[in-house]
């Protein structure tokens, strides 16, 4: 069984993306959603309600945060996962149903193997455009805790889910691609909404410059421990 978990702030895609992991079968243990802003959340409670008729669905508030931070949000998602295997999943993303089938085929052969499943593509809906899509990870729920999650050390757009990539291979843990996705498209403001900066080439340039440094001093560990311990949240009892 996988938990999945989204990180989703003023993301009204959200009902689609639960709608559509639903409908996929039983793949799925629990959904766990980690949002930033309770004014505007991504699910109202009569949503919660009804997905809760059909699947375990969480939903964590973080609170006291200036701007969303997204391993903040996955990192915190981890905290409510117990089944062996993890997804994190974009807000914005539909997963083929193959994608599931061809790791559980993988696992099947060797459940011992280290591998990380993304998609091999990201298809946009708006006009079939193809790009990459490394945030899209489904690994073992032990490997994402030996290399202690996402880390929070990047701020704002970009080069958090690579990091994350990287370690898991400091560790024999090799990624691989299958199958393929859709992103539900939407303007680049909206990318930039909830963070300190409005300019995703710049927060990018940071954020690579932070990586460079990472990879040289060969860090293996994200903010895991240190996020579940100091970062505050809710749940939605709903």
């Amino acid at each position: 069984m996988i938990d999945v978990i989204i990180p989703a702030t003023n993301k009204r895609e959200v009902d689609k993306v639960v709608s559509h992991f639903i409908a996929l079968g039983d793949f799925f243990g629990k959904i766990i959603i980690v949002d930033f802003d309770k004014s505007s959340p991504s699910l109202t409670q009569k949503q919660v309600e009804e997905f809760n008729k059909s699947i375990d669905l969480s939903y964590i508030f973080v609170i006291e945060q200036a701007y969303f931070n997204k391993s903040i949000a996955i990192n915190v998602g981890y905290e409510y996962v117990t089944n062996e295997h993890v997804l994190i999943c974009d807000a914005d993303v539909l997963l083929d149903k193959k994608f599931f089938e061809r790791a559980f085929e993988v696992w099947s052969i060797n459940r011992d193997m280290g591998c990380v499943f993304s998609p091999e593509y990201v298809i946009e809906s708006d006009n079939g455009e193809i790009r990459k899509g490394p945030g899209i990870c489904l690994l073992k729920s032990s490997h994402y805790k030996k290399v202690a999650g996402y880390s929070s050390d990047y701020i704002g757009w970009g080069m958090e889910d690579v990091d994350f990539l990287q370690r898991l291979e400091y560790i024999g843990v090799e990624p691989q691609k299958i199958a393929h996705a859709i992103h539900l498209s939407h303007s680049d403001e909206v990318r930039t909404r909830n963070y300190h900066c409005d300019s995703v080439s710049q927060m990018r340039m940071e954020n690579r410059q932070l990586f460079s440094k990472k990879r040289e001093a060969k860090n293996q560990y994200g903010t895991l421990f240190v996020d579940v311990k100091h970062v505050s949240r809710e749940v939605c009892l709903c």
